[in-house]
């Protein structure tokens, strides 16, 4: 979360949370703070994160488990916040850090406060209770002088803000600041992500690509205004909180960027739960996948290297038959060349016009001798060719495989999901049988999802839910969708006997491109038949299918509709 997704973030906990009471504390998870607040809005949880990769401060819907044994810092927060009252908010410059700032009472109900700092900053990301004083009391994350020469961060030592950078708070900066800013740059979102708190350069950068639309190029008076009309929002608590996919990129963001796939939410704290759970899921894919794709990936740079030696031993056509053009044009000249030659020029009179040609001889043997050595390796090197042209469709069809295997890994979304392609590697050698005991998971589920008329459109996560979604869930009057020539999933349109809708189809079609190899293309064709004409080859590897009748469709890619 950068400082501008931060401050639209902090304008919604301000207006949910500012004189609310804190009625309950929780550390889900080592670095993750979940308070419940009483305020005027009804109950409230604010989620704190300083998690190097997922480091936030959101409100949240989630409820989230506490760990049996509560930590230390979880037991101070408290002791001293359990019933205080939050009075303030506050976010210096913009920036990435947020200063929470509490009213309570002592057991002797003595007036007191406190202040936390959350500190949103990556690997450096800090969560720290400071007391009326300054004085920290302790923090989420210890930082000693072994870790840090620049600043320490430990109980009883006055608390500093971390070192500011030379760059400029957004709230003051007019238009002709950010055009100064613009001006002489190679990349405007690079100079603007530079020289602004808090504005990270992927943010930067879709935010300088929906500006600069219907702009001249270098217009950077005209860009500079919008610039500043959209800071002048989005700090005033104008944001519209959406998540955003540039290829493999997702981004959360306070305001609608131009073009691809967009998802817009009511609150930016429900945009941040879905943005953080589905980054989660897909980490949690990563983790259980990464052996499976370090095999494939092994098996996949193994056969690129056959697959290039087949090439170097196909040779060239032209050659082998020279071999043989040689070996004739010898046997026909053979009573005016003399022994122990080392060369012949002879006309070739296959050629059109006839032309000659010298010939390199092994001037140990004879005429019918070399002839018989250019017919030996004419024949050697042709029968070398066939082979190897063999095995290179193997190869390259046994590559195509596993690449799409490989492809379909990030959909392994369920411990069923990654038995199914686990067990699809098992039954072809690439990996090895488990030997504990099979435990028994639910049935994997393909993907559903409804078109906008209501149709189902089931989506197949891998090969062999492709077989099975094709050959014994579906109908034989069902419209079947699969990318042409493309790896990709099955994708089925229940529509039966009955013709689907132009709309549902097109859907159909963009959830086939999204699932594909294809996925970042700008559109991808995809081919659409009746279920009943898609027949699978018998000894076909899983999800290989042959079809007929079939129609082609152009469709951008775009996952489940919003």
């Amino acid at each position: 979360m950068d400082g501008l997704t931060l401050a639209a973030s902090v304008a919604e906990i301000k207006n949910a949370l500012i004189g609310g009471r804190i009625e309950k504390i929780q550390q889900p998870e080592k670095y993750e703070l979940l308070f419940s607040v009483h305020s005027k809005a009804g109950s409230k949880r604010l989620l704190i994160s300083s998690s190097s990769e997922n480091c936030r401060l959101q409100l949240t819907n989630e409820k989230r488990p506490s760990p049996i044994d509560a930590p230390n810092f979880l037991m101070l927060l408290r002791k001293h916040l359990t019933g205080a009252r939050i009075c303030s908010i506050e976010q210096p410059r913009h920036d990435r850090i947020v200063l929470i700032r509490f009213e309570g009472f002592t057991e002797l109900s003595d007036s007191t406060s406190f202040t936390l700092v959350c500190e949103i900053m990556g690997r450096h990301s800090n969560i720290i209770l400071v007391d009326g004083e300054g004085l920290i009391l302790d923090s989420i994350r210890r930082v000693s002088a072994g870790m840090s020469s620049v600043r320490l961060v430990l109980p009883r030592l006055k608390y500093e803000l971390p070192p500011m950078q030379n760059k400029l708070d957004p709230e003051g900066v007019c238009a002709e600041e950010f055009a100064r800013i613009l001006s002489g740059s190679e990349r405007a979102d690079k100079a603007l992500s530079g020289a602004v708190c808090g504005l990270s350069p992927a943010v930067a950068s879709l935010m300088i690509e929906s500006l600069e639309e219907g702009l001249l190029p270098n217009d950077f008076t005209s860009l500079s205004k919008r610039i500043a009309e959209l800071y002048a929002r989005l700090l005033s608590g104008s944001f519209t909180p959406c998540t955003a996919e540039r290829g493999e990129k997702k981004l959360l963001l306070p305001f609608l960027p131009a073009g691809g796939s967009v998802k817009r939410f009511a609150s930016l704290g429900e945009a941040a739960d879905e943005f953080y759970r589905s980054r989660a899921e897909d980490e949690s894919v990563r983790r259980r996948t990464s052996s499976l794709e370090k095999v494939l990936s092994s098996a996949i740079s193994r056969l690129e290297r056959k697959a290039d030696k087949f090439a170097l031993a196909i040779g060239d056509e032209q050659e082998i038959e020279r071999l043989k053009l040689y070996g004739e044009l010898i046997t026909a000249n053979i009573y005016a060349i003399p022994d122990r030659a080392r060369e012949a020029t002879v006309e070739n009179y296959y050629a059109d016009p006839p032309e000659r040609v010298t010939i390199e001889l092994d001037d140990t043997l004879s005429a019918s001798d070399n002839t018989q050595q250019y017919y030996k390796k004419y024949r050697k090197a042709k029968s070398a060719r066939d082979i190897a042209l063999v095995m290179q469709k193997e190869t390259l069809e046994e590559l195509a495989y596993l690449r799409g295997i490989l492809a379909s890994l990030p959909q392994c979304l369920t411990d069923s999901d990654f038995e199914e392609v686990r067990g699809e590697l098992a039954s072809g050698g690439y990996v090895r049988e488990s030997r504990k005991k099979a435990q028994k998971l639910p049935k994997a589920r393909p993907y559903s999802f409804r078109a906008s008329d209501g149709t189902e459109i089931l989506v197949g996560k891998n090969n062999i839910q492709n077989d099975r979604l094709t050959f014994k869930e579906s109908s034989p009057e069902d419209i079947w969708l699969h990318t042409k020539d493309i790896h990709g999933s099955h994708v089925i349109l229940r529509c039966g006997a009955g013709e689907p809708s132009d709309a549902a189809l097109l859907e159909a079609a963009q959830l086939a491109a999204y699932y594909s190899q294809a996925r970042s293309a700008p559109s991808v064709p995809v081919d659409y038949t009746r279920r009943k004409f898609v027949k699978k080859p018998g000894g076909a590897k899983p999800g290989m299918v042959i079809y007929t009748h079939q129609k082609t469709i152009l469709a951008v890619p775009k996952g489940a509709k919003s």
